[in-house]
């Protein structure tokens, strides 16, 4: 069965055992649908712990077969939406979004948390569904495979507002200063501080990931001892085409309509090609590397460009093939002993969507990550020691 899209429910009370909240999840959706979708649609939820555990709830993912209930139909037609229905004397939130930290399963039972795992989407992405793969089981390997492969691990996605037609004016710190932000929120006390980070970019992502740990690692612990600590608590990095030194704008630009006042320019602009800002940054990022690990995955096949339909009135990617983001540019050029520079058979959009557990670039990435969680530990705490 082809799956549906994933919903992120917001306000469960932590106070109730997991099994009592999925009942009362499921009773309250039920109670909001119409009596013809009772008989077509089932609900599958999955609780799952929140990552601002400090706030007293937890969190659902939910995803519907038969189709999605019309109650929610306004999150459809409006991706950064929200939609909120009652649950006993509670009121839960219902978004497709993901805006700020999701994590994405349990750690596995009685067991230290060995690190975080931090995904960020890319430009114009999604939290969840840049991260799924298009099989007709729509998994989502974060979740999924990961799940199994890296049991002790809190691992989590981080959605941010980067849609090209909405009226945001965000620039790169902007981006950056949000994200350092949220993980300060989810990281906040110095056990946590001292927790191992790895993170995984796709494209724009790895920009924002990038100047968020200059950011961090210039910031003065004098000034703020949160910032220096994530910086020291990084361990290793997963690059999957991420545009170091700039990516060619001029097909995004479409979107825009020609409007050369549309506030998502003064974004373009920061990251097109011989972008001066991405030029310092890259220097910046790599005079703070020291003994970071890092692999660079980089596209070996063609992305269609963008055409706009005017049957369903939507952008798609219908037009001439191109070189998203060129080789050049998704690596930093640093000594194979630094960066280890792994090519994909795939283009922009799939190289950060796998099918099943034994495909190649998964196979990949979960090596690599089960290295640094192996190794993590001892070098992050010798940081904190010095």
């Amino acid at each position: 069965m082809t799956r549906g899209p994933v919903f992120r429910v917001a306000g469960l009370q932590a106070s109730r055992p997991d099994d009592k909240l999925k009942a009362a999840l499921t009773a309250a959706i039920d109670a909001n649908l119409s009596e013809n979708e009772r008989s077509t649609i089932t609900i599958q939820a999955d609780i799952v712990p929140s990552c601002y555990d400090h706030d007293g709830q937890r969190v659902a993912l939910v995803e519907f077969g038969g189709g999605v209930p019309s109650f929610l139909a306004a999150l459809t037609a409006d991706p950064l939406a929200s939609w909120q229905i009652e649950m006993g004397d509670d009121d839960v939130n219902f978004d497709r979004h993901f805006f700020g930290f999701t994590q994405l399963y349990a750690p596995k039972a009685d067991a230290c948390i060995t690190a975080d795992v931090i995904a960020i989407t890319g430009l114009d992405g999604h939290a969840y569904g840049s991260w799924r793969g298009k099989g007709n089981l729509g998994r989502m390997w974060l979740r999924d495979f990961l799940s199994k492969d890296l049991p002790c691990c809190r691992t989590m996605i981080y959605g941010y507002n980067s849609k090209l037609l909405s009226r945001g004016t965000n620039t790169i710190k902007d981006y950056g200063r949000e994200l350092l932000e949220e993980i300060r929120k989810i990281r906040h006390t110095e056990q946590l501080w001292q927790r191992p980070l790895f993170f995984i970019a796709h494209s724009f992502g790895g920009i924002i990931l990038v100047h968020s740990l200059v950011k961090a690692a210039q910031s003065n612990v004098e000034d703020d001892a949160a910032l220096p600590a994530i910086y020291k608590a990084t361990y290793g990095m997963l690059f999957f085409a991420t545009p170091h030194k700039g990516l060619v704008v001029s097909d995004i630009r479409k979107m825009l309509m020609g409007q050369t006042e549309h506030p998502r320019n003064a974004l373009l602009n920061q990251i097109n090609e011989q972008s001066d800002l991405l030029d310092h940054q890259l220097d910046a990022f790599r005079n703070i590397i020291r003994d970071r690990k890092i692999v660079s995955f980089y596209e070996r096949g063609q992305t269609r460009q963008l055409e706009y339909n005017s049957e369903s009135q939507r952008w798609r990617r219908s037009g001439d093939y191109v070189m998203a983001v060129g080789t050049d540019s998704a690596l930093l050029q640093l000594p194979d002993a630094v960066e280890e520079k792994v090519p994909q058979n795939a283009d922009h959009s799939m190289i950060v969507k796998f099918d099943a557990r034994t495909d190649a670039g998964y196979t990949s990435a979960r090596d690599k990550l089960q290295r640094y969680e192996r190794n993590a530990l001892s070098v992050v705490e010798g940081r904190f020691c010095r």
